[in-house]
């Protein structure tokens, strides 16, 4: 289908994603509409920029195929307004290129691609991107509907059924989030292992005698091998983070089950650490019961509360000159208690009372349009869940805080039979 004149279409069905590959070259958009065909998806066409604006203008694709180097208007420009325009920002953008020099894909990253394409095109590559980012847009439509239909909620049933669906929705974007980095960290690992390779070839052929006796170029390699060391521990280091990610996003619909508080606190720390301002700049006192602490609990569910009490003490301590938290844990012989505290800058007595309700933040909220140096944002979801999740292991969480001074949380949940290790 070629809208070179940009006609009305019939009514989308909602069940079957929609395509526009945008190529002033006729062959590669027979050659991905073939490809897109196979998989059922809907596909829709322009030649131009210019014709691509005038498409979306009117019907708004689930994702577009964009080249880069087209007559009237480049696959940049042509981004760059889809991004500037509310209706159709969200849309996102796979740049087609023939291009392999980093310059030019890091300039379509940042004008809003969130991936590219290299001619010629590999059939199986076409189809996993195409539909990593489908699934990642349906993910993340759900997220930002069921955030809109939660402020419509009131009935308690209601409220349970939309955040399980949006924590599943959530647990879909994680996915497809760390998908898509493991790609581009595999390739950095590669490169910088035939890096220190190449180089100790390189070295063997240039022997030792000749580099003794150019001490600059001897120099010049060991600093060129001790980076690539650097690079290479480095992404090995990310991708233990991306996997440990994406085993947690998938233990979702855990059941209740015989656990150490203890222990979950001790693994949700070590993740934690991979942030060096939590590991390095925050004065973190910590004190773990010395005997295991046994409750029933969703190891996930629970490690997310303790994330969430963490970012919250994270966000209060923002900008402070000497940040500190402490963490304890210790048995009641009825219960197991975690408390966290921070020195930050803590709650006033107006709201104090309202910070379990859903949406509600006494933080700025996320926008489109939102500076990260303008401090920390809320969603105001963080303690409501928290609470409900507490709540499902039979136990109970309060807060204590004075302003500019501090918060406390205290979490207390039944001691379950004794853990054996």
């Amino acid at each position: 289908m070629n809208y070179s004149s940009v006609e009305p279409l019939p009514a989308m069905r909602q069940d079957t994603s929609h395509i526009l590959i945008v190529d002033d070259e006729p062959t590669n958009r027979i050659i991905l509409a073939t490809i897109l065909e196979q998989d059922g998806y809907f596909f829709h066409e322009a030649e131009d920029g210019p014709q691509a604006l005038a498409f979306v203008d009117k019907i708004s694709p689930d994702l577009i195929l964009l080249d880069i180097m087209m007559p009237k208007m480049s696959g940049y420009e042509t981004c760059r307004r889809l991004k500037n325009n509310q209706n159709t920002a969200e849309i996102p953008i796979i740049f087609i290129t023939a291009l392999d020099d980093q310059e030019s894909i890091l300039k379509g990253f940042e004008v809003g691609a969130v991936d590219y394409l290299t001619k010629p095109f590999s059939e199986n590559e076409v189809k996993a991107r195409v539909r990593t980012h489908l699934q990642l847009k349906t993910a993340t439509d759900k997220v930002k509907r069921y955030s809109e239909e939660l402020e419509q909620v009131v009935a308690e049933e209601s409220k349970e059924l939309i955040k399980a669906e949006r924590q599943a929705a959530f647990g879909q974007l994680i996915q497809g989030i760390v998908h898509n980095l493991k790609s581009p960290l595999t390739a950095i690992r590669a490169g910088a292992q035939t890096g220190k390779t190449n180089l100790d070839s390189l070295s063997e052929i240039l022997h030792e005698n000749l580099l003794s006796d150019a001490p600059d170029l001897k120099r010049i390699l060991d600093g060129v091998y001790r980076s690539l060391c650097i690079i290479d521990s480095a992404s090995n280091r990310l991708t233990e983070m991306i996997n440990m990610m994406m085993a947690r996003s998938s233990k979702e619909k855990e059941k209740l089950e015989l656990a150490n508080l203890n222990d979950i606190i001790r693994e949700e720390l070590d993740f934690l650490n991979a942030d060096l301002h939590f590991k390095n700049k925050i004065q973190k006192t910590i004190t773990l019961a010395a005997e295991n602490l046994p409750i029933m609990t969703a190891h996930s569910a629970m490690a997310q509360v303790f994330n969430n009490l963490i970012s919250n003490t994270i966000d209060a301590l923002h900008e402070h000159p000497e940040p500190e938290i402490k963490i304890t844990t210790f048995n009641t012989g009825r219960d197991a208690v975690l408390t966290v505290s921070d020195n930050g800058s803590g709650i006033s007595n107006d709201d104090l009372p309202k910070i379990f309700d859903p949406l509600f933040t006494t933080k700025p909220r996320v926008s489109n349009n939102f500076d990260s140096s303008q401090g920390p944002t809320g969603t105001g979801l963080g303690l409501y869940m928290c609470m409900r999740t507490i709540k499902a292991m039979h136990g109970e969480i309060k807060v204590s805080s004075k302003l500019n001074q501090g918060t406390t949380v205290e979490i207390k949940i039944p001691l379950a039979k004794e853990i054996r290790i």
